[in-house]
């Protein structure tokens, strides 16, 4: 049997596996969390007819969903799972928290998100901490498919990873390694960069005053190009969650006063708010032993040494 782990944390297998012998008919239910938990924007779905608070992931809401069997497979093959939810919210916004799911699911909001599937165990109604969940099935969304009346998660398990096509040369701008690091930042000045919008935007050029770490730093032209912008959560933020990469940085002056322009790749849904949108950037990530920082590749020489 799965290990069942408690709300409290503690391992409740034993005590599960006696319940589910022992009742005729256990009550048993399915939890989904699509996103990565704290996040604002993650979605907490049960199939039970009201919440149900599981407290090391917080309070699912009772929603119309459901989801394809689970399917064992020899070997590392992958498996899929579609999941289909009717959400409540239809509306159609310029604000990434309002908007329905629908319409984040054709921005393409959706893709890459974590999926863990939890099997809850609750020996009464609406009591899912005593014998809590094990783990059910997990992985990410593959694709969002938009129906009449309904969303359709098309997921991948995390094995799916073992079948990705990985460069034969990793030294290079494909490097698998760089493009999954962290933010890669500036050495000076240190720390993440951090800007809030300036009139003037627009979907795909954003003028941004620097915050943090620096407040008014201008940083070098196109210092930022290759790298990418993510738009953070935050009071009145409707572009929180959205990314792009970047294609050019320079300084913008408007007067007096000096920012940093960014163009990107991905054009947003619509213009970020001046004074309430905020974003940090990251740096191209570091592909070989020349590049300034090469943390993370101090070893690795460029294609030309390594002949």
């Amino acid at each position: 049997m799965r290990q069942v782990i408690g709300g409290n944390g503690t391992d409740t297998t034993a005590a599960t596996q006696s319940y589910l012998l022992g009742t005729p008919s256990p009550l048993v239910r399915d939890l989904y969390v699509i996103g990565r938990p704290g996040e604002p924007n993650t979605i907490y779905l049960t199939n039970h007819e009201a919440p149900l608070l599981y407290t090391p992931y917080g309070t699912f809401n009772p929603a119309v969903v459901s989801r394809d069997k689970v399917t064992v497979k020899v070997g590392l093959d992958s498996s899929e799972m579609a999941i289909t939810w009717a959400p409540g919210n239809q509306a159609a916004t310029s604000n990434t928290g309002t908007a329905s799911p629908q319409q984040l699911a054709q921005l393409h909001f959706y893709d890459n998100w974590p999926v863990l599937i939890l099997r809850c165990f609750m020996p009464m109604p609406g009591d899912a901490n005593t014998l809590g969940c094990t783990v059910w099935w997990g992985g990410r969304v593959h694709t969002a498919a938009v129906k009449r009346n309904s969303l359709v998660f098309n997921c991948k398990d995390y094995l799916d990873t073992l079948s990705q096509k990985v460069p034969s040369a990793v030294v290079e701008v494909t490097n698998t390694l760089a493009s999954s690091a962290a933010a890669t930042l500036p050495t000076s000045p240190a720390g993440l960069p951090v800007f809030e919008v300036v009139t003037g935007s627009s979907e795909n050029n954003i003028i941004g005053a620097c915050t943090s770490p620096s407040p008014g730093n201008i940083y070098g032209t196109n210092q930022f190009a290759g790298g990418y912008m993510v738009f953070l959560a935050g009071s009145g933020a409707t572009l929180a969650g959205c990314w792009s990469a970047i294609g050019q940085n320079q300084e913008f002056s408007v007067g007096p006063d000096h920012y940093n322009a960014f163009q990107i790749y991905q054009q947003l849904p619509y213009p970020p708010t001046p004074g309430v949108d905020t974003f940090y950037v990251s740096m191209q990530a570091p592909t070989d032993i020349t590049e300034t920082p090469a943390s993370g590749f101090p070893y690795v020489p460029t294609p030309q040494q390594a002949v």
